[in-house]
């Protein structure tokens, strides 16, 4: 198989049928659409005509129509497919835009971005495919104020940075160290319900973890509250990809499980209301970012670190 990465750019219902979504991933801007049928399909926000975005342009049977001239390109190949009031007898040049081979799963659009888009293949894993999903879902999308790298190490070094359980404390004791799964970076730190202390007895007892798993490639982001039998009460997945001017795009979807284990009265009373038990924070505090330690993240990116050590030497 050739190479390439699997990318979450949007949620699925932020493309209905007939519709176009700008979106940028990886450094990428992009165009998507849905055709009347709901297939999704992902080009290049860029007509290779005039260089104008093609964003804002129609959904034609053929494509998606550039809003300047008018010429329509195939969602799958990215071929120029009609352009108006070209004579019968003449040919269609041979004009492309990048196409990007699109799958949906779990309610997220992904796009492959790589040496794979070109070919269609890889074997790289959907990133939501490993999504336990199950109970109320709550979804979202935002542009963060931070740099993409910066998010993930964010993430494994200060997750309160970035995101809340509603009567949740996330402490800074680690129960144990970063360990690797797969292509992730798996980290478990203690979390208490509010108001019952984070002294000794939390210490002891960690009656709640927080598991983070920071992917070593790509945006996909998984974060649980479980109990002390590390059984699941929220579960999120987050997928963050670098944006334009060291911004971050994110869109989520999680769930609250049926179980509930030793919450609180207010906790169980905010399910029942409906209220979203978790918040993924776009407007992120600089000042509490920047007040972090440098520690798990570390791990995530050992290649860097090390070269980075020898360029100081």
């Amino acid at each position: 198989m050739t190479t390439g990465q699997w990318w979450i750019v949007a949620l699925s219902e932020q493309l209905a049928p007939g519709k176009t979504l700008a979106a940028v991933c990886d450094g990428r801007q992009l165009a998507l659409f849905r055709n009347s049928e709901g297939e999704a399909f992902a080009l290049e926000d860029r007509c290779p005509h005039r260089r104008v975005p093609l964003s804002p342009g129609l959904v034609k049977p053929g494509g998606l129509q550039c809003p300047y001239h008018g010429w329509t390109f195939d969602g799958v190949s990215g071929k120029c497919t009609d352009i108006p009031n070209l004579r019968r007898e003449e040919k269609i040049p041979p004009a492309v835009a990048q196409a990007y081979p699109v799958a949906e799963l779990n309610g997220f659009v992904h796009v492959l971005l790589g040496d794979a888009a070109r070919s269609g293949e890889s074997d790289a894993e959907l990133p939501a495919a490993a999504y336990r999903a199950g109970g109320r879902e709550y979804s979202g999308t935002a542009v963060a104020g931070i740099a993409f790298e910066e998010y993930l190490d964010v993430m494994l070094d200060g997750p309160e940075c970035l995101l809340d359980f509603p009567g949740v404390a996330i402490t800074d004791f680690f129960l144990g160290d970063p360990r690797r799964d797969g292509r992730h970076l798996v980290l478990d730190r203690g979390a208490v319900w509010k108001g019952k202390g984070i002294g000794p007895a939390f210490v002891r007892d960690h009656p709640l973890l927080v598991r983070t798993r920071v992917p070593l490639a790509g945006g996909d982001l998984m974060v649980e509250l479980l109990d002390a039998g590390e059984r699941a009460l929220v579960t999120v997945l987050v997928a963050a990809s670098a944006n334009r001017r060291g911004t971050t795009s994110l869109a989520w979807r999680g769930f609250a499980h049926a179980h509930a284990g030793d919450a609180p009265l207010g906790w169980r009373l905010r399910r029942l209301a409906g209220s979203a038990p978790f918040a993924v924070k776009s407007m992120i505090d600089g000042r509490a970012v920047a007040a972090l330690e440098v520690a798990p993240s570390r791990d995530r990116r050992p290649v860097a670190s090390s070269a980075q050590e020898r360029s100081f030497a």
